[in-house]
């Protein structure tokens, strides 16, 4: 993944500029660095949340499937003991 690059001089600069104290603005520059930079492999991508709906379609289908044949077999039972067949 292409790393972002964040000028932590010229944060820390504008922040100054605005008002807040120097040790503040260098802290300030050096978070915002950290946030501007951080590891983005643990983030979903547009691919992961597809394959996730795709393996979501295939178990919601597989349990539509098992929910039927119950139902099914409930109905056999109960024509069973009413006398039906």
């Amino acid at each position: 993944m292409a790393s972002t690059s964040f000028d932590t001089l010229a944060a820390a600069r504008a922040l100054e500029a605005a008002g807040v104290d120097r040790k503040q603005a260098e802290a300030h520059a050096n978070a915002l660095r950290q946030a501007a930079t951080a590891d983005r492999d643990d983030l979903a991508t547009k691919a992961d949340l597809i394959d996730l709906r795709d393996a979501l379609r295939s178990e919601l289908a597989t349990i539509r499937w098992a929910i039927g044949l119950l139902a099914a077999l409930v109905f056999a039972i109960g024509l069973r003991v009413f006398g039906v067949i």
